[in-house]
């Protein structure tokens, strides 16, 4: 494992960073006037891409998702919630083995509390710009396990690195399943684009393991500090024996995804082949990582050219896509806004009962 240089103190203990969003800073971002603009220019691309490039008939698109078949879309919504649980344990698993939170983890929170914290970031990536729940993710693991903000952030860049391995193992399956099945229309820009973003970021591993310490010295004192924290909790999540479990809880998650796009197509009665499924499913997810609220714009519009590009009319396409953003985008919005708001309302509650406490 990473340690830190001799003449540095981690700060095991340091409180996380304030400065990081509220309640009321992010219902401040949700109304902001950049936010509200990016959906009012996503919304008009869509219309656009609807009026001028995809062939569809409302009238058959709107009696498609009124048929939807509500018991196989509640599966798929139940799939991609469960989801969470793995991810949560994934993340658990890591900050342990990062040393988030005292030695061997100890104070690092428990499976469900991490699950819900990723459902809340997931939550403000959905509503605001530039990936803001990333770093609200690992705001919220500082406080709760005790540690740092930079160390905890860096539990999740680790998370993002065995995410897009995982994406890669999976798109090389679905490439190795369409050729297969002698589909000609395997999209190549999706493997490389996979392979460009794995090999970017371990690249970006590598020189921070190599030169880490260089980097940390040319900066001002309290970035050299966080830049330390920040390193050792990003080095230091990754250990031999722990990745291999942690990988597979990854590839479980997104298969759990995935299984969400089946159900939501069988739902339309679209009988699509799962190799198709597993790229439009995984996609879907990457669009979704372009610092705008959930991707707005950009997924609908890329997923239902795929979708397009694989044989599909623009009404499946279409009605596809509308019907899978109601659980992927809308409900995150829905689910995560309410967690998010009961969740630091309970804690503003227990905060203002423990001050009372103190002064009496």
């Amino acid at each position: 494992m990473y340690q830190a240089p001799p003449n540095q103190s981690p700060e095991h203990n340091a409180a996380p960073d304030s400065g990081m969003p509220d309640v009321v800073t992010l219902r401040q971002r949700v109304l902001s006037l950049p936010t509200l603009a990016a959906i009012l220019v996503g919304g008009l691309l869509i219309a656009f891409a609807l009026w001028r490039i995809f062939d569809f008939e409302w009238d058959e698109v709107w009696t498609s998702i009124k048929h939807v078949h509500l018991g196989k879309y509640l599966l798929a919504m139940g799939l991609y919630y469960l989801s969470f649980l793995f991810r949560g344990l994934r993340w658990r698993m890591i900050a342990k083995t990062a040393n988030i939170g005292g030695d061997n983890g100890k104070n690092v929170p428990g499976t469900i509390t991490l699950s819900g914290i990723i459902l809340m970031g997931w939550f403000a990536n959905s509503v605001a710009f530039l990936r803001l729940g990333d770093a609200y993710r690992g705001w919220e693991l500082a406080k709760e396990a005790k540690s740092n903000f930079p160390s905890s952030l860096g539990t999740v860049v680790a998370e993002r690195v065995q995410d897009m391995s995982a994406v890669l193992i999976i798109v090389l399956s679905a490439a190795i399943w369409l050729t297969v099945e002698g589909d000609s229309k395997v999209p190549g820009w999706v493997v490389l684009a996979t392979f460009v973003l794995v090999a970017a970021l371990v690249l970006g591993l590598i020189v921070m393991r190599i030169s880490g310490e260089q980097i940390s010295r040319r900066l001002p004192g309290r970035f050299e500090l966080a830049f330390v924290n920040f390193q050792r909790g990003t080095l230091n999540s990754f250990s031999g024996r722990a990745i291999p479990p942690q990988l597979a809880l990854g590839i479980v998650g997104w298969l759990l995804e995935i299984a969400r796009f089946y159900f939501v197509a069988d739902a339309l009665g679209m009988d699509i082949s799962f190799g198709i499924i597993m790229f439009a499913a995984l996609t879907n997810a990457m669009l979704t990582t372009i610092p705008t609220p959930g991707g707005f714009g950009f997924v609908e519009g890329g997923l239902t050219g795929l979708l397009i590009l694989f044989g599909r009319t623009g009404n499946e396409a279409i009605s596809l896509v509308a019907v899978d953003r109601t659980i992927s985008w809308l409900s995150v919005v829905l689910f995560g806004g309410i967690l998010f708001v009961v969740w630091h309302a309970v804690k503003a509650k227990n905060a203002t009962a423990s001050s009372s406490d103190a002064a009496e």
